[in-house]
């Protein structure tokens, strides 16, 4: 990881193509998390430097009235780093305000505008202190209802003090994730299906949010650690009872999270070209290949029952940002193989249309459960688990869980199926035209939290809901 430190000169040009990279500002260190667009990096690495070493003064009055949890005007001159500081008394968490405001920053070529209205939101449950005046007394009862009981009819313990869960996923996952899927995609329907569940039954006390980042490397940390989002999905669960064998990245998963059971399971392939010499997942075939996975899925399963590809170097690892930046590279001959959940695979591989140049490998590289995550210092992280766990059983019990599945699935594969080859050069002719499909439903520019499959030449976009996500056009 480059270090840079902003003194009376720096090669900004430099900064930007460090790939990972801390730069220290003032004392403080703001991490780069991502390079996949070094100009837009170039941009806000020379907004926050400029701003920060400059130290533009902010009045008094505007840095008290500005909280987290509400909108917040940027005011000319004004940096992230600073806005930051004021807020969050840190300016290395201007990543948490960049990241939930990638709807609105993403798309500007400089970033930050004055008059443009960013969220500032609340990390470690944490609110500021308000200055408005005390609300003067009402006749209402001040005292909460108390929490519903179980009861043998299987109902749900409702929290007093848990009103609101804010779930996290990103596109470029299908089937599973993505909002140009049907209701977001089958895990994000499972999930909201089963919230409803507890909701319906708090009656008012309790809701829940999902919200899309396109940029998983930026979930666990520092959106999630910083419980600037509640819970996060889908994430694989290393092996945590062999945390020696581990690497660091898997070790971080265990040691700052609790894992929901599992929600489903899915089957991790290898994906290589037709004519590679790949033929098993032995280490005669596979020593000195080029193996590709996206940044921020994580890689555990390589060193997996012996295999140990990543401990004994036996590949090189190649992490781009999204899936179909692998796909792309395998294609180029860049890449010598993918390593991906079976289904998204062959999504990405039918959408790019490879499938003539492209096998898998078999045996399967892994059988992998995805679940819920959560801080395990988050206060209600052990209260949320209990919605989420049981809530997914009810729905399995009642059978609403695999008719979900089914529909998402059938849809899956009706869309694999391989269209006559004459459509292409068939003219259309006679009969009546066809009727012009709906307009497409607008996203939701309610506030919320951003990412995660992001376009190898823009920041990743990002859009927040309540409940189940509007489908909306995939980046």
């Amino acid at each position: 990881m480059a270090h840079f430190q902003v003194g009376t000169k720096i090669d900004m040009e430099t900064v930007a193509h460090a790939g990972h990279a801390e730069l220290e500002l003032g004392g403080s260190k703001v991490r780069l998390l991502n390079s996949a667009n070094k100009r837009q990096w170039r941009h806000l690495l020379a907004v926050v430097a400029t701003g920060l070493a400059l130290a533009s003064p902010i009045s008094i009055s505007a840095a008290r009235a500005q909280t987290c949890g509400t909108e917040y005007t940027i005011k000319e001159g004004e940096t992230l780093g600073q806005i930051a500081a004021r807020v969050y008394g840190d300016p290395s968490q201007w990543t948490v305000i960049f990241y939930s405001n990638q709807d609105r920053l993403g798309s500007n070529s400089s970033l930050l505008v004055p008059g443009l209205s960013i969220r500032l939101p609340c990390i470690g449950g944490r609110r500021a202190r308000q200055s408005s005046p005390a609300r003067p007394a009402t006749t209402a009862p001040t005292t909460p209802p108390p929490p519903t009981t179980a009861t043998a009819t299987g109902q749900f313990l409702i929290s007093s003090l848990v009103r609101r869960i804010e779930f996290l996923t990103a596109d470029g996952y299908p089937p599973y994730t993505g909002r140009s899927l049907e209701k977001g995609g089958m895990l994000t329907e499972l999930l909201s299906a089963s919230m409803d569940l507890v909701k319906k039954e708090a009656r008012g006390r309790l809701d829940y949010g999902v919200s899309w980042v396109n940029d998983w490397a930026a979930h666990l940390n520092p959106l999630l650690l910083t419980r600037a989002f509640d819970v996060g999905f889908p994430w694989d669960k290393p092996d945590c009872s062999r945390r020696g064998e581990l690497s660091r990245g898997a070790r971080f998963r265990c040691e700052r999270f609790f894992f929901s059971d599992p929600i489903f399971e899915v089957v991790t392939v290898l994906y290589v070209r037709q004519d590679s010499r790949i033929k098993t997942l032995t280490t005669g075939d596979i020593d000195g290949a080029a193996i590709c996975r996206p940044i921020g899925y994580s890689v555990y399963d390589f060193d997996q029952n012996g295999r140990n590809w990543l401990k004994d170097n036996k590949i090189i690892l190649i992490r781009p940002n999204t899936v179909e930046e692998c796909f792309r590279l395998l294609a180029n001959g860049t890449a010598d193989g993918v390593a991906i959940a079976e289904l998204v695979g062959q999504s990405t591989i039918r959408s790019l249309r490879i499938d003539k140049q492209v096998r898998s490998v078999q045996p399967p590289v892994a059988l992998t459960p995805l679940h819920v995550v959560v801080s395990k210092t988050h206060p209600h992280a052990r209260t949320m688990l209990y919605y989420i766990n049981t809530a997914v059983a009810k729905l399995r019990k009642s059978g609403a869980y695999d008719r979900i599945v089914d529909r998402h699935l059938t849809r899956y594969w009706e869309a694999q199926a391989t269209p006559d080859p004459n459509l292409a050069s068939k003219p259309a002719k006679g009969g009546a035209a066809a009727p012009k499909p709906p307009a497409a439903r607008p996203e939701p520019a309610n506030a919320g939290k951003p990412k995660r499959a992001a376009s190898p030449s823009s920041v990743p976009n990002a859009t927040a809901g309540t409940g189940t996500p509007a489908p909306a056009t995939k980046k």
